[in-house]
């Protein structure tokens, strides 16, 4: 049991310090009608219990001969139901996690996708899923029957979500010929397009890119979503009609300059290697609440970052690694990895993370081996091989 899953999550034991007396290291202001959070990230604040800022519960997936999941790629929610997509398969759990069904339609055929690219859950509670190989978005009931097609030209790179009876389409580095735009939406009754949104400039429209992370955060209803592009760092608020800045972030000064752009890069890689270590961009806002933020952003040679941010003006919390600090009413102390494929916002102060069951057991049996029979009952342990336990969390 000492086999340690370290890319999805590693465990330590935490020494944690009283944190007092925060200095304010982020704050806000108005200009020209757009708002501006300032962050300072040279002090953000590491080894935080998540308990500090989040509520989190432990969702615990069954296993059985049937019913094995590999690499998740993507968590969707909806009120009634979690789906899941993995080894081009769609399975499906109530909110609480239990079983209830699966789309494994994969192949060649007439009514089957090639490979999941992208899905969403519709109105009805049913899956949509986007299949690159056929160029189209593909409707499927829970008895595996294809019921409808619509076809989509859009790039390898593109992604998507629903806000009521429209997909959106965030589509990478292929944007329209025409005028530049990157956001199509595509009437899921008709098939047709119905508008396109947020038009960039020329010099930003050749170095566009979308990578694997959820460029969409859902709204805070069904009628609107947050988008970002890659190399921004600016927040749009997206309605089926409108698509308007909602709030740009300065890194300590470290965003990319505008005039930046205007340089003539023969390609992406030639762009990357312009920048010096620590600028950043790509602000991807995933969720909020009233008393914090979280913000993922890329800096140069560094990586993926993850902060939450206290609406109150205080320190910016490190969320590179969510330091889980009890599991279904068990104290732990386990640092839990916050990278992009490894957590899914699902809703406007919603998102999934993954943890492996094992790795659990592992981190118990070495610092508290009388609770291991307790935690087996909490996360359903019946294997070696057991499905993954998700960890919901939602900011206070």
């Amino acid at each position: 049991m000492k086999t340690m899953k370290t890319n999805i999550l590693s465990l330590t034991l935490i020494s944690l310090i009283g944190l007092t007396g925060a200095c304010t290291t982020s704050n806000q202001e108005n200009t020209g009608g757009l708002k501006t959070i300032h962050v300072e990230v040279d002090n953000i604040r590491n080894d935080v219990k998540l308990s500090e800022f989040a509520e989190a519960q432990i969702i615990p997936l069954p296993t059985s001969d049937d019913l094995l999941i590999g690499k998740i790629k993507k968590v969707c929610a909806s009120d009634k139901s979690i789906c899941i997509s993995a080894e081009n398969t769609i399975y499906r759990f109530t909110r609480s996690g239990e079983y209830l069904g699966k789309i494994s339609k994969h192949g060649e055929g007439p009514d089957e996708y090639t490979s999941i690219t992208d899905f969403i859950i519709t109105e009805d509670d049913e899956v949509a899923i986007f299949t690159l190989g056929k160029q189209a978005l593909m409707f499927y009931s829970w008895d595996n029957r294809l019921k409808k097609k619509i076809k989509l030209d859009v790039s390898p790179s593109a992604r998507i979500t629903r806000m009521e009876d429209k997909l959106v389409i965030n589509n990478g580095n292929k944007i329209s010929n025409t005028n530049k735009h990157v956001l199509m939406f595509i009437d899921l009754n008709s098939g047709e397009k119905t508008n396109e949104l947020l038009p960039v400039d020329e010099y930003k429209a050749k170095y566009l890119y979308s990578i694997e992370s959820n460029t969409f955060t859902p709204g805070e209803n069904d009628t609107t979503c947050y988008f970002y592009t890659w190399f921004n760092d600016t927040i749009y608020r997206v309605t089926p009609n409108t698509c308007q800045p909602e709030v740009a972030f300065d890194w300590d000064g470290k965003n990319i300059p505008t005039d930046y752009y205007r340089h003539d890069y023969p390609s992406v890689v030639q762009f990357l290697d312009g920048l010096t270590e620590g600028q950043t961009f790509g602000t991807h806002f995933q969720l909020k609440s009233d008393n914090y933020l979280m913000v993922q952003y890329e800096q140069c040679r560094k990586g993926h970052q993850t902060v939450v941010i206290p609406s109150n003006g205080g320190a910016p919390i490190n969320m590179k690694e969510a330091h889980i600090d009890e599991l279904g009413g068990f104290p732990l102390d386990m640092t839990c990895n916050a990278y992009y494929d490894n957590k899914f916002p699902t809703g406007y102060n919603e998102a999934f993370f993954v943890v492996q069951p094992m790795d659990i057991l592992d981190y118990v049996e070495e610092h508290a081996p009388e609770s291991l029979d307790e935690v087996k009952k909490k996360i359903k342990h019946t294997s070696d091989d057991q499905n993954p336990v998700l960890l919901v969390i939602n900011l206070k």
